[in-house]
Formats: C-alpha cells, sequence, structure tokens
C-alpha cells in the first residue's frame, strides 16, 4: 500500500501536467473528431476539389464542342460520318481500318 501511495504522491505534484496530457491524448487520437480524422479529411477534401475542378474543365470543353456543332451544321454531319459511321440513305460507306 506504500507504494501505491508514494505513485499517486508523485502524481498528485504533476496533476497539471498529467491532466494537460491526457487531454491532448483524448484530443488527438480518442476522439470522434480527433486531429488524425480531420487531417485525412482535409486531404481528401483538397483531392475531391481538384476532381471537380478537373470535371468542371471537362465540362465546359464539352459544351463549347457542342456549341460549335450547333452553328456548324457541316462540322457536326463529318463527325457524324466519321465517329458514328452514318451515312445519307442513297450512300454506300467502305470502313477501312
Amino acid at each position: 500500500m506504500g507504494k501505491m501511495k508514494d505513485f499517486f504522491g508523485r502524481i498528485g505534484r504533476y496533476k497539471y501536467v498529467v491532466t494537460i496530457v491526457i487531454f491532448l491524448l483524448i484530443i488527438c487520437f480518442l476522439d470522434q473528431n480527433n486531429l488524425m480524422l480531420r487531417w485525412r479529411h482535409r486531404v481528401q477534401r483538397i483531392s475531391l476539389q481538384k476532381e471537380i475542378e478537373y470535371y468542371e474543365g471537362v465540362r465546359d470543353s464539352s459544351l463549347q464542342g457542342l456549341r460549335q456543332l450547333e452553328k456548324d451544321s457541316v462540322n457536326m454531319e463529318r463527325i457524324a460520318r466519321e465517329k458514328y459511321g452514318m451515312h445519307l440513305p442513297d450512300e454506300e460507306i467502305f470502313i477501312i481500318q
């Protein structure tokens, strides 16, 4: 029993330090919103933001291409023939690969 009393007596002298260390452990590792989890979420958010910017760029270039096709029917016909193999009813198409 004397050893336990000495142990708690020493801890009693440093009760504020022990309290702060326990508090920091809880905040950093044990809490539901701990610092490690917040860091991972921040990294994931940055990654997703870059992905959003990439897809917004793809969307903008696609919309620009669509607007060009709506304005120019010759260009639309060329793409329909080359990409999708479409043809007029009185035409024959030969695809050479």
